[in-house]
C-alpha cells in the first residue's frame, strides 16, 4: 500500500511540474511575505489572503492555515483555485506557507529539517505577532491537500491545543502508517529516490518515529475533549481514496465525530479541492471560534408593492 502510493505520487509529481504556473496575476487581497524561522535557521515564503475590511478595520480575525501539496508552494492555492474570491464573502486571514517537499514535520533523520516547528512554533507566533488574528485555539484552523491534507491531519491532531478544526482534501493520510514494503526490483531511480526521502522522513520501519507521525495513532493521543472538528474529503476515483476511508473506519470505531465527503467521479486534481476549500470555509463559519467568518448579509431587497386595487 505504502509503495503503490508513494509511485502514485511520484507520477503525480512529474504531471504537476508540467502543468506548474511560472506567472500569475495574485488578487488584491493576496501578498507575500518572508520571516525568519529559527526551527530551520532559514527564511521561508508564505502568502497571506487578508479580509476584504483588513486596513479599514480595527478589528480581529481568526486564521486559517492552508497547505500545498508535493511539488507546490506557498502561492499554488491563490493561483489555482479561488480561494482569493472565496475568503472575501468571510472576515478570515488565510496563511499559505512553502514547506517544499517536507510533508510538513519534522525529519526523522536530518535535525535541521524541522518543517513542524517551523510552523507550530515560528509561523503561527509570527502571524499572531504581526497580523490581527484571535491568537487563541478556538479561532484557528488547518487545512490542505494531498501532502498538505496529510499535514493537516497530523499538525492538527498532534497540536490539537492549537487548532479547533482540520480540512483534509485527498489527503496522503495513511503514508505514515504501518511499515513499509521493500522497493520491488522494478521500481525506478526516482521511485527508490523517494522511498530514501519518505523512510528519512518518518522513520525506519517498527519505529517510534514513524508511530509519532501517523494520524492513526494520534488519533489516541487527542486529550479528552479537545478533539478538532474533522472534515475529510476524497474524489472516489481519487488514487488516495483507500488512504481517506481506512481513516474513516478508524474514526467511526472509536466514535470520533468528523463529517466525510466521498464525490464520483472525481480525481486527484484542482478543480476538486477548489471546491472542497469553499465548502470547508463555509463549515467554518458556523463554528463559533470563528466570529468574523460569518457570511456577508444579502444586501436589502425591495419590498414588493401591492397590487392595484380595480
Amino acid at each position: 500500500m505504502f509503495y503503490r502510493t508513494l509511485f502514485a505520487l511520484v507520477a503525480l509529481l512529474g504531471l504537476s511540474q508540467a502543468a506548474e504556473v511560472t506567472k500569475g496575476v495574485a488578487a488584491r487581497n493576496v501578498s507575500t511575505f518572508r520571516f525568519q524561522s529559527n526551527s530551520l535557521n532559514a527564511d521561508r515564503v508564505v502568502n497571506v489572503i487578508l479580509p476584504m475590511d483588513y486596513q479599514q478595520s480595527t478589528r480581529r480575525y481568526p486564521a486559517l492555515y492552508l497547505l500545498h501539496g508535493l511539488g507546490d508552494d506557498q502561492s499554488a492555492w491563490a493561483f489555482m483555485t479561488n480561494v482569493s474570491a472565496y475568503a472575501s464573502r468571510f472576515g478570515i486571514i488565510i496563511v499559505m506557507p512553502d514547506a517544499g517537499r517536507s510533508w510538513y514535520v519534522n525529519s526523522a533523520a536530518d535535525p535541521a529539517a524541522k518543517y513542524e516547528d517551523m510552523i507550530v512554533k515560528d509561523l503561527i507566533p509570527y502571524v499572531d505577532s504581526n497580523y490581527r488574528t484571535i491568537p487563541l485555539r478556538r479561532a484557528r484552523a488547518v487545512a490542505g491537500l494531498s501532502m498538505g491534507g496529510y499535514g493537516a491531519m497530523f499538525l492538527g491532531l498532534k497540536h490539537s491545543n492549537r487548532f479547533a478544526a482540520i480540512g483534509a482534501f485527498s489527503g496522503a493520510l495513511a503514508i505514515s502508517h504501518g511499515n513499509p514494503a521493500p522497493v520491488p526490483p522494478t521500481a525506478t531511480a526516482e521511485a527508490r529516490k523517494r522511498s530514501e526521502e519518505m523512510n528519512a522522513l518518518f522513520g525506519p520501519a517498527d519505529s517510534a518515529a514513524r508511530k509519532e507521525r501517523d494520524p492513526f495513532e494520534l488519533l489516541d493521543k487527542v486529550p479528552a475533549g479537545q478533539m478538532p472538528l474533522l472534515y475529510i474529503a476524497c474524489g472516489g476515483q481519487d488514487f488516495l481514496l483507500k488512504h481517506n476511508r481506512d481513516f474513516v473506519d478508524l474514526l467511526a470505531t472509536k466514535k470520533v465525530p468528523y463529517e466525510y465527503r466521498e464525490i464520483s467521479p472525481r480525481v486527484h486534481s484542482w478543480d476538486f479541492w477548489d471546491d472542497q476549500i469553499d465548502i470547508f470555509l463555509g463549515i467554518l463559519a458556523h463554528m463559533p471560534g470563528f466570529p468574523m467568518a460569518q457570511p456577508h448579509p444579502m444586501p436589502p431587497q425591495p419590498m414588493p408593492q401591492p397590487m392595484p386595487q380595480n
